[in-house]
């Protein structure tokens, strides 16, 4: 279940210009990522945290910001939009809407603007009856042009639909200058998210300064589209056209029901060790004008700002999971964040401040978090370092598997579409690992490699051994790998 939801919820995003009811405001890309599916579903729901981001124009009337979310079938147009991605065509005072005009939202969040920091409030100001969702923090962040960037982190919502059932999403959002959030003053409705329509994943190559990335349609019928890719600046993992530099502008793309698509494209040198936020707009069927986003990590061809002498994730228990790092010094650090992938899809689980005085340290510091995990796959962690000027670099990856697999290399997946990850049995030990293709060709080769985690990408159609030397017992290990292109 926990798979079929991060499946069907990727990353959904939705950018757009705001519109004027009777105030001016300007307001884009609202975000909702790292989703993490609740451990007992209810048949025909799925609940799960995840976070929700936007951009706004500082506007010091705006007391109050609101979101509402239905299904498309369940959408009621409270605002009479003007249309997709519109704005009302109420004239005059608009009333904010209270319980009977929610009915069957399944997000309901309130923004207390007026204060710093902003406030999620637990009780809707324009009708205490309306339930509202619960959300563990907030943030606030100036990123240029006179925007500032919100970031809720930890919502909990109940979608309306089977895990793993595409839907179309609806959202309004408001905002209000009045004492108690009576009157909407500013609003833009009709929002379009297309989830679970599609997912992606690649890769960028710090190293060739390039990208490769496949676009994969979760439904049975063909879709077209456009993509942009941008440069996460600030490697917060959040898109922002104010804080994120364009990498490729838009191209057109067209994928078959249940079929995927390449995409790749070069990578400008200023933006070398940072990740890249593909961004794909639909362009026919119901979801029509939604966008999604999604992370394509980055390796890392530069040291962290701190000296990470060590990066270690164990399982501990078949719910939890244990990872561990030291630095043997440190500069400018504000702290680290944990992310965690289990199917392509990286989230980040938790963030860990800096043990040292104003971010500075010489001295050696340790650092352990728990991970409540217990995921049946292999399950890939990293670490993002973060400055206390905002940028960030990330450490390299480590893998678990689920409780109870045994001791032994694992590929997956496997058969494949290009792209594969090599987990060893065991961290220690240097090996010598050789990709020969069925006529016995050397196809990749290498030397020495340390750690339990290897990546191998870009492969094409056939079948692959992989042999695996360890160099201080001798073992020989060999993997077959079957790639299909076609396959999803």
């Amino acid at each position: 279940m926990k798979t079929a939801l991060r499946l069907l919820l990727a990353v959904a995003v939705l950018s757009f210009s705001a519109q004027q009811a009777q105030s001016q405001c300007e307001t884009k890309d609202i975000l909702i990522s790292n989703y993490v599916a609740a451990a007992t579903q209810t048949p025909g729901t799925c609940t799960a945290t995840f976070d929700l981001s936007f951009s706004m124009k500082f506007n010091p009337g705006e007391k109050w910001i609101n979101f509402h979310a239905w299904t498309a079938a369940q959408y009621p147009d409270y605002f009479q939009c003007s249309g997709i991605n519109g704005s009302s065509t109420l004239g005059g005072s608009i009333g904010a809407p209270v319980a009977s005009n929610l009915t069957n939202a399944f997000i309901n969040v309130e923004i207390h603007n007026s204060v710093t920091p902003p406030v999620v409030q637990t009780t809707y100001e324009p009708d205490a009856s309306v339930p509202l969702n619960s959300v563990q923090s907030i943030t606030r962040t100036p990123i240029g042009d006179g925007f500032y960037q919100f970031v809720l982190h930890g919502v909990t919502a109940t979608f309306p639909a089977t895990c793993g059932t595409p839907f179309v999403m609806i959202l309004d959002f408001w905002g209000s200058q009045s004492a108690h959030s009576q009157q909407a003053h500013c609003v833009n409705c009709h929002l379009v998210y297309p989830i679970g329509f599609l997912t992606a994943t690649g890769l960028a190559n710090c190293a060739q300064l390039h990208y490769n990335a496949t676009i994969t349609n979760q439904t049975t019928t063909a879709l077209t589209g456009t993509y942009k890719v941008y440069a996460d600046i600030n490697g917060d993992g959040v898109f922002s056209s104010s804080a994120d530099s364009l990498v490729t502008n838009t191209t057109n793309f067209t994928v078959a029901g249940s079929a995927n698509t390449a995409i790749s494209g070069s990578i400008p040198p200023a933006y070398i060790n940072k990740d890249l936020l593909l961004i794909t707009t639909i362009t026919s069927g119901p979801a029509t004008g939604g966008m999604n986003v999604f992370l394509i990590p980055s390796t890392q061809c530069a040291p962290l700002p701190v000296n990470l002498m060590t990066f270690t994730a164990t399982r501990t228990s078949r719910t939890n999971v244990g990872l561990r790092w030291e630095t043997a010094s440190e500069t400018n650090n504000s702290g680290f964040a944990i992310l965690s992938n289990t199917n392509g899809y990286w989230k980040v689980i938790g963030f860990i401040p800096s043990q040292s005085a104003n971010g500075n340290s010489g001295a050696p510091l340790t650092y352990t978090f728990t991970d409540d995990n217990s995921f049946g796959g292999v399950t890939q962690y990293r670490i993002r370092q973060v400055d206390l000027d905002g940028n960030a670099r990330y450490s390299n990856v480590r893998s678990v598997r689920g409780w109870g697999q045994k001791g032994k290399t694992i590929v997956y997946p496997n058969p494949s579409s290009g792209d594969l990850s090599v987990v060893f049995d065991d961290s220690k030990g240097t090996r010598d690992v050789t990709l020969l293709d069925m006529s016995g060709k050397t196809v990749m080769q290498w030397k020495a490699v340390t750690g339990n985690t290897l990546q191998i990408n870009n492969l094409g159609d056939g079948m692959y051994s992989l042999r695996i030397v360890v160099r201080e017992t001798g073992d020989l290990q060999t993997e077959k790998i079957v790639v299909n292109k076609s396959r999803q």
